[in-house]
């Protein structure tokens, strides 16, 4: 990976008014942005939204200390804002605020699906699992960043919702890079930003027109609920991700046919296809991250 200058780098929070709960005051719906802008930037962002319970440091490091995707698009030019959801990373969770959350993942319930799927073959592909670091600690590392998310899929819909405005101010015209259960959040985002999001690069999002959630029902298209924004989130240019080793890949497929029907030339690349194997869901965290960062960015150059 070559390197890069920063022009500027920071963060802020995004914050929205807040209920007053027994006589006390509380923020709202609030959100944490980093920011990193290399010199002789490009004009159009890169905003990463992070999935299920996790937080926007997945994009900036990997479990065995590499760099992160972050990087890779710093490195071809782009600014970069990396988007910690309500409630997640450097936001905490309050229930007044936010409403109830599920309970702390376990290792009992990631690791078969995250680190080990090889191990416990819960699906037909999980056998090709092969990209995950091998040092134990990569496993700890990776369950110290997952904490509790919402209840419902609407809940979750509704505070990215909440936050939208705020963010696309601060981020100008981007691309939204989401993953797993920020890509309905990903979808919602750009119902708000309309022309203010270019492309969205799905990776492995969560949901299908029709699919039974444990959350929620996707009732909305690839969303639980009806969109707060007036656009259509479809009608830009999609790129939808999926590894080789991965239970996403069924659901992936009906979430692919539901793009493409759109009829807005959304493509779905299985990366086995271009060479890129043994990759599971969490592919930003495995050892082969940088060819697949390298694919996102030759094909958001090519657009």
């Amino acid at each position: 990976m070559s390197g890069y200058t920063l022009r500027d780098f920071g963060g802020c929070f995004l914050t929205t008014d807040g209920p007053s709960v027994d006589n006390k005051q509380y923020p709202g719906v609030c959100a944490y942005v980093e920011w990193f802008i290399p010199e002789n930037a490009r004009e159009l962002a890169i905003t990463f939204v992070h999935g299920g319970g996790g937080q926007g440091s997945e994009f900036l490091r990997t479990p065995d200390n590499r760099p992160g995707w972050v990087h890779a698009f710093l490195a071809a030019g782009y600014p970069v804002y990396v988007l910690d959801r309500p409630g997640h990373g450097r936001c905490h969770w309050n229930e007044s605020v936010l409403g109830p959350s599920m309970g702390v993942p376990n290792y009992e319930l990631l690791y078969p699906r995250f680190v080990e799927p090889a191990k416990h073959e819960l699906w037909k592909e999980a056998s090709l699992h092969s990209q995950w670091p091998g040092d134990p600690q990569c496993g700890d590392r990776f369950m110290a960043s997952q904490g509790v998310m919402a209840t419902t899929l609407e809940a979750a819909q509704r505070h990215a919702e909440a936050i939208a405005d705020q963010l696309f101010k601060l981020t100008g015209p981007t691309v939204i890079l989401s993953h797993s259960a920020g890509g309905p959040c990903g979808w919602a985002l750009a119902a708000v930003g309309g022309d203010s999001v270019a492309a969205i690069v799905a990776v492995e999002p969560l949901g299908y027109p029709g699919q039974e959630h444990l959350l929620g029902c996707f009732d909305n298209g690839l969303a639980a609920a009806s969109f707060a924004g007036e656009f259509n989130p479809y009608e830009r240019p999609v790129l939808l991700v999926t590894g080789e080793a991965t239970w996403m890949r069924e659901a992936n497929a009906k979430t692919a046919e539901f793009l493409v029907a759109q009829g807005y030339g959304a493509e779905h690349i299985l990366l086995e296809e271009r060479g890129i194997t043994g990759n599971g869901h969490m592919m930003m965290s495995e050892l082969n991250s940088d060819k697949i960062a390298g694919f996102l960015v030759n094909w958001l150059d090519e657009l």
